[in-house]
């Protein structure tokens, strides 16, 4: 890690890579950056919590955003099929209580493997590489901490520069609360101006 990020930051770092691997995925993207940020002690995970962004809720989006939890159910028009008779929400619960929970959601394809590639085992402690996405939010977060005159980034300025990352699925995320990206900023360095 970068010697410019203290040790709030480094823990932020740290806990995304966890969430990465929980989730099964294959590297640190933005959205693990904001999963770790909404579930740290800072202020500015405060901030988030408050405006509806929970650990749990940038999990659950997260998953939606990326067809892990989509069901057959989620592409059906509700309100056409009530037209005709047809409860979804009852044929939903119908079908679970008799398959189970799971028997909605598509079968997950496996990792398409070419003869020609051979893949190395990786290490299960190894670190996680870093998406190209995430390494611009970091950057963004030092070229943050040297406006506002500091030498190292924190986590309140890892959070700034998260909730603003440029595409993906952080925008999508934020955009569920309601709350615009920009006004989340202000009020993570408002938090942290009273706090500190």
């Amino acid at each position: 890690m970068n010697r410019a990020f203290d040790d709030g930051a480094r823990r932020i770092v740290g806990r995304a890579q966890q969430q990465a691997r929980a989730l099964g995925h294959g590297g640190i993207g933005c959205e693990h950056l904001l999963f770790a940020v909404a579930e740290s002690p800072d202020p500015a995970g405060a901030v988030l919590r408050e405006h509806g962004l929970t650990p749990a809720r940038v999990t659950e989006q997260t998953r939606r955003l990326l067809g892990g939890t989509a069901t057959v159910f989620d592409r059906l028009d509700g309100e056409a099929l009530a037209s005709l008779g047809i409860d979804l929400q009852t044929v939903r619960r119908t079908v679970e209580a008799t398959f189970g929970p799971e028997a909605l959601r598509p079968a997950r394809p496996g990792p398409r493997r070419r003869w020609y590639h051979r893949r190395r085992p990786r290490r299960p402690g190894g670190h996680l590489p870093v998406t190209g996405r995430a390494q611009r939010c970091l950057d963004a977060a030092v070229h943050e901490a040297k406006r506002a005159g500091s030498t190292a980034v924190d986590a309140t300025t890892l959070a700034v520069a998260v909730v603003t990352a440029d595409g993906g699925l952080v925008p999508r995320i934020v955009h569920t609360t309601g709350v615009p990206a920009e006004a989340l900023r202000a009020a993570i360095l408002r938090r942290a101006r009273h706090a500190g």
